[in-house]
């Protein structure tokens, strides 16, 4: 699924609203592409790389909220968009989450990309099933009866 690129919204749209001249009907993923390009060009968009900074300040803004309100150890950065964005803003936007957390938090958690890729979603969907079996020491559920009872095995009669 892939969503058209608003007029003002998303990292790509905010590189328009600033001056871009980005192709009608591109969409976010897209003009993110195009906009790394432009500022890892030989000479740099001064417009794309302005927008960049600004998106790691507003990315490591929000990220020291997290870090202030619930000292996490990690936290990573996925997605599409995380994993385009985290070559070029990943030392920006830790540089501005530590400035703008509290210092014990933030000296604490550890800012980096997501290693799953784009199908971490669902790797994690896939791991909670395996979680719950093994958080229940292996075991499988017990089958529910029609009474709404787990069947149980008669307990074993000694004999003898």
């Amino acid at each position: 699924m892939t969503h058209r690129l608003p007029e003002a919204g998303g990292v790509g749209g905010r590189w328009r609203e600033a001056g871009a001249a980005i192709p009608a009907g591109l969409d976010e993923e897209a003009a993110v592409a195009a906009m790394l390009a432009a500022a890892g060009a030989p000479e740099p968009d001064p417009v794309a790389v302005a927008v960049l900074e600004e998106t790691a300040e507003y990315l490591g803004a929000g990220l020291s909220n997290l870090i202030n309100l619930h000292q996490p150890e990690r936290i990573l950065l996925g997605g599409w968009a995380g994993l385009q964005l985290a070559p070029y803003l990943m030392d920006s936007v830790r540089r501005h989450a530590m400035a703008y957390a509290l210092r014990h938090p933030a000296a604490r958690v550890v800012i980096e990309p997501g290693r799953l890729g784009p199908d971490a979603v669902t790797v994690g969907a896939a791991t909670l099933p395996l979680a719950d079996f093994f958080a229940r020491g292996g075991r499988r559920d017990e089958p529910v009866g029609e009474a709404g009872l787990a069947h149980r095995s008669p307990p074993a009669v000694r004999q003898g």
